[in-house]
């Protein structure tokens, strides 16, 4: 009795993991024709699995880099003589706002030689000969602070232009503000915008001027 009930069981086992019919062929859905609806506050309608495999690519395609190899600025010499008897200044983002102001104020001393870190260079040269910036007491350099390659490309152009004169002050003011931007924002080594602008540009920039200011 024992082994027709175990001789029961096991065929009825068998049974659940048969298909119903072995004649017909059983149709496989392919995947584009599969959809599924998805309760991710990320999908409100039903998307193919295809679409659902594309979506990280999408979602992690980069932005296009802000700072290209023709980018790369020559570098600048002989500005020892230029400087003369003044105290070095590097002022970051001193195209509008406070930088620019901190530069105008640093000029009308007299007493200081303004380096202008700026992304434009033609803009900041327009604004300074609008602002009537002193002729000789100032430079503009290509600075992106979103690439820390621009950052290592600006620090070695400073030193070709400065030669051996000390670096006095560095004011580091540029810094991106994104408080409604619906979007995220990248730099291009992968950080968020904000992050590589206002803090990570700034401190390599800091950390390999150190010397110069010794």
């Amino acid at each position: 009795m024992f082994r027709i009930v175990a001789l029961f069981a096991a065929l009825s086992a068998v049974h659940a993991f048969t298909p119903s019919s072995l004649n017909k062929a059983t149709p496989v859905a392919s995947t584009q024709q599969q959809t599924t609806a998805v309760s991710s506050p990320l999908f409100r309608t039903e998307q193919s699995l295809t679409e659902l495999c594309a979506l990280p690519e999408t979602y992690t395609e980069l932005p296009q880099e802000l700072y290209l190899p023709k980018d790369k600025e020559t570098p600048k010499v002989l500005g020892g003589l230029k400087i003369g008897l003044r105290k070095l200044v590097v002022v970051t983002g001193a195209s509008s706002g406070l930088g620019l102001w901190c530069a105008k104020a640093l000029l009308d001393t007299g007493r200081y030689f303004v380096v202008l870190a700026v992304r434009d260079v033609d803009k900041m040269n327009s604004v300074a000969k609008e602002m009537n910036f002193p002729q000789g007491s100032y430079t503009a350099m290509k600075l992106e602070l979103g690439s820390l390659q621009s950052v290592r490309d600006f620090v070695a152009n400073l030193k070709a232009f400065k030669s051996a004169r000390p670096l006095t002050h560095l004011v580091c003011n540029a810094a991106v503000y994104r408080p409604t931007d619906p979007e995220p924002a990248w730099t291009d080594d992968g950080f968020e915008m904000s992050m590589g602008v206002n803090h990570l540009g700034h401190f390599l920039l800091v950390n390999l001027l150190l010397d110069d200011m010794s």
